[in-house]
């Protein structure tokens, strides 16, 4: 086994679930023929019981041998949506300490569907592409400011010591939700338009193209700092 088809399960570890064509992005896109590479690592990987197809999807999804998730949930097109957040972060800058739903204190207490270290600072990435009620979503703004209060935070391993400092909270959402909150936040439809506006290209706005979809047996999923 080579170093990317490590690179490459080290992925499905973390994101539980990827398409054929988010593996091209992300470890074959410097090649000649990338489908054509991808595909041959990806049989060759099935083949030897490393990780499961799941060809009722187009492009094919993979996963680990082992993943408990059942091939039909509908968490599926929730982790798709994340690896296409940080896919286009890394367009940007590598994310370190790049963790998926991770859980910070007890539970029901603070699980931003992403945390990473970008562009230097702490950053959880909440990626809502459903509607919410703003009572919703400032409740999940408050576990955010009791997980402040708590403190918790600043003995985590990707803190700075002497320079412990609360992750900026940045939501990726084509609705603009009226919270309040004495944290740092930020509202974008997509990384793009975040970084846009920190550059000060413009104010972020809803996005007008249509996302990609993978398609199923069962109709389709739509997938659309500092």
């Amino acid at each position: 086994m080579n170093e990317r088809d490590k690179a490459i399960l080290n992925d499905l570890q973390i994101f539980r679930f990827l398409s054929r064509d988010q593996i091209v992005q992300l470890h074959f896109s410097g090649l000649k023929n990338p489908i054509n590479s991808t595909n041959s690592v990806l049989k060759r990987l099935t083949r030897d019981g490393y990780i499961r197809c799941l060809k009722n999807y187009s492009p094919y999804l993979y996963t680990l041998t082992e993943t408990k998730i059942k091939d039909n949930s509908q968490k599926i097109q929730h982790f798709l949506e994340l690896v296409n957040t940080v896919i286009e972060m890394k367009k940007y800058k590598e994310p370190k300490f790049l963790m998926i739903e991770p859980k910070f204190s007890k539970k029901g207490c603070v699980e931003p569907d992403i945390f990473c270290r970008w562009h230097g600072n702490p950053l959880f990435v909440e990626v809502q592409r459903n509607l919410y009620s703003k009572e919703t979503m400032q409740k999940k703004i408050d576990l955010y400011g009791e997980y402040f209060e708590k403190g918790d935070w600043r003995d985590e391993p990707w803190q700075v010591l002497g320079k412990e400092k609360f992750p900026s909270i940045l939501i990726i959402t084509p609705t603009r939700y009226s919270v309040e909150s004495s944290l740092k936040i930020y509202q974008a439809p997509s990384i793009s338009d975040f970084m846009d506006h920190l550059q000060g290209n413009q104010t972020p706005k809803p996005p007008i193209s249509k996302p990609p979809v993978i398609k199923s047996n069962n109709g389709s999923i739509s997938l659309r700092m500092k």
